[in-house]
């Protein structure tokens, strides 16, 4: 399975610095498990699932390499920027 993993940069000063986090967009077909994995192998403080929802637009998911998380504000922020850029992208009709 392949699986695309983003790292962005949150709270850069024109690109430069900031706090990374793993962003993984259609995270569906992903347990808890393997997302668990995929946070300790990117070894950043957090990483963000994206999946599908029935009472939402999306479900955010949060683990750091050891554990799944309630919340982090600059992870979920990075997946939604990445989200609404590949959305965007899509409606255009164009690879992203």
């Amino acid at each position: 399975m392949d699986i695309k993993i983003q790292i962005v940069n949150a709270f850069t000063d024109n690109g430069v610095g900031g706090n990374p986090a793993g962003v993984v967009l259609d995270a569906d077909q992903l347990n808890s498990q393997q997302k668990l994995s995929i946070a300790s192998k990117i070894g950043l403080s957090e990483t963000s699932f994206v999946s599908s929802s029935n009472s939402a637009a999306y479900k955010l998911e949060f683990f750091t390499p050891t554990r799944q998380i309630a919340h982090c504000g600059h992870s979920r922020q990075q997946a939604s920027v990445i989200r609404s850029a590949a959305k965007s992208q899509d409606s255009r009709s164009q690879t992203w």
